[in-house]
């Protein structure tokens, strides 16, 4: 149809209406639906609202950056409105499914909050946990139930001559309860029991050395045997005060640690070398040569199958006397022990005859506690106690599981001071090799040698008698015990008792260490009744 036909319809006022063509759909010409204006309108209020709140949340935080990052499963504290990364949509709808409650990973500060609703709750818990808390109870064999409460020394004994080495061996305790001390030249022992005091011998003026170490037979506890530091052993019986023996070591070298085994007594001597006697034979019988040192420490153990050895290096030996050689030898047992330090505190175990005790002295001041039946050498030791302090001497209680430790300086293991530490070996050391030392010139290299100097101090452990538990290494107690190094230490026969025995003091002190285990009563049994015929 024309435009002018058009036109003429309408103006003839016909009312017919028209077809019209049906408009194709296009996206631009879609008229707005009421539901989808509706959804947006709802969209965008929820959206300025959260924005709202964000902005109030992040208002009441201060900026982005001063918010902390943390882990979702740990609480937020108090001071924090929301959890960790949660906008406050997220946080609307867990409250609406009952996913997040104020109960629900709160915040509680058990030392603040003490008027909160739960403070009866806690009083209950706190005195039931109290219910079922085991006190304490310290064994009556324990050295904190008889040193640890009495931190004094029993006797005093003065010794004038002790030999100021304190590598030396001027005490020994007898199975008679005799204790005897070389005295420079001379030899005294008490009886306990009387308190009675007897010269046992005197060395020649002719002879060039003191005395330096002496020993009881625990086998035969009046025989006792001495050396000096020339070289020469003397074996006397204090019964009939008289010499059983003397010998004269290999070229004069002076003798270290002393051990007996029933009639056999082994010798350190400075060579490096170890002599075996016995007191059946004239002669020598035997002569180990494994140290390149001085042989500082030697010990038995309790059933004489194995003898620990110990020297100026920080070497340990050990040795089987069933085989007649060292275990270190054999591929089974591995190599050498070795230290850090001079070694000259040794003690087996009497409870537990694989455990071997070593102390050593400056520069590592450390108690290790090895198995022999693990590989020798390759095997780490079982426990390490780390202490700084020269180990003079080491006594395992038989009483008990706790192992008593004697020390003389005390150093910090670090530090650049070396005029602090006179006394140290590594000063003194220095000081004779700067002649021989080519890098002495080097002011880097002297810097670096006097910042690896460790430092004197006086700690709780200096010139102390300390007891450790074992296995857990608990310092059980600890007492000061002289005024200057303890030179050694050796028990009483019953096992409670120590001597102590200090050279710059030249006395010796007496302490109640351990306790006697109670005799548990036996049940009558009903075979006790009845006998066979």
């Amino acid at each position: 149809m024309s435009d002018k036909t058009l036109n003429a319809a309408q103006a003839a006022g016909c009312q017919t209406p028209l077809p019209t063509r049906k408009r194709a759909w296009a996206p631009g010409s879609v008229t707005p639906n009421l539901y989808s204006a509706a959804k947006k309108r709802r969209r965008m209020s929820l959206a300025d609202e959260d924005n709202a709140d964000f902005e109030a949340f992040g208002a009441e935080l201060g900026s982005a950056s001063k918010v902390d990052v943390s882990d979702r499963f740990i609480s937020a504290r108090k001071d924090r409105t929301l959890p960790l990364q949660t906008t406050p949509r997220t946080q609307r709808i867990a409250k609406l499914f009952g996913l997040a409650d104020d109960r629900v990973l709160n915040f509680t500060d058990a030392n603040t909050d003490k008027k909160s609703n739960n403070s009866y709750l806690n009083r209950h818990r706190f005195n039931f946990h109290q219910l079922l808390k085991k006190p304490h109870v310290v064994p009556s064999t324990s050295a904190e139930a008889h040193l640890g409460s009495r931190k004094q020394f029993i006797l005093a004994l003065d010794g004038p001559g002790i030999p100021s080495d304190l590598f030396a061996y001027p005490i020994s305790w007898s199975a008679r309860n005799a204790i005897a001390v070389a005295c420079g030249f001379d030899v005294y022992y008490q009886e306990l029991d009387s308190r009675k005091i007897s010269h046992l011998f005197k060395l020649p003026q002719r002879q060039r050395g003191r005395l330096i170490s002496i020993e009881w037979s625990p086998s035969r506890p009046n025989l006792i045997a001495a050396g000096t530091m020339n070289g020469e052993m003397q074996l006397w019986d204090a019964d009939a005060t008289a010499q059983l023996g003397v010998w004269q070591e290999e070229g004069d070298a002076d003798v270290g640690g002393l051990s007996w085994h029933e009639s056999t007594l082994a010798v350190g001597l400075g060579d490096g070398a170890i002599s075996l006697h016995d007191t059946r034979s004239p002669a020598r019988i035997g002569r180990l040569e494994m140290h390149r040192d001085k042989v500082h420490g030697l010990r038995w153990r309790h059933d004489g199958n194995y003898l620990a050895s110990s020297d100026q290096a920080g070497v340990v030996q050990i040795w089987d006397a069933r085989a007649s050689k060292s275990l270190t030898l054999s591929n089974r047992w591995g190599s050498k022990i070795k230290h850090h330090a001079p070694i000259k505190a040794l003690a087996w175990c009497p409870w537990k005859p694989e455990l071997l005790a070593t102390g050593t002295m400056h520069p590592d001041g450390k108690v290790r506690v090895w198995n022999i039946n693990s590989t020798i050498g390759t095997a780490p030791p079982a426990h390490i106690i780390p202490l700084n302090t020269s180990v003079t001497s080491l006594l395992w209680s038989p009483h008990c599981k706790e192992l008593l430790s004697t020390h003389g300086m005390s150093w910090v293991p670090r530090g650049g001071a070396s005029d602090s530490c006179p006394n140290l070996a590594s000063s003194s050391a220095a000081a004779g090799s700067s002649s021989m030392d080519p890098g002495n010139g080097n002011p880097g290299r002297r810097r670096h040698r006097d910042r690896e100097r460790p430092v004197a101090a006086k700690t709780v452990l200096t010139n102390s008698l300390t007891v450790h538990a074992y296995p857990s290494l608990r310092r059980v107690v600890s007492v000061p015990a002289h005024t200057g190094p303890v030179g050694h230490s050796c028990l009483s026969p019953d096992g409670t008792m120590v001597f102590t025995i200090c050279p710059a003091e030249e006395a010796m002190k007496m302490w109640r260490v351990w306790g006697v285990p109670e005799k548990a009563e036996r049940r009558e049994s009903v075979f006790d009744r009845c006998t066979i015929r």
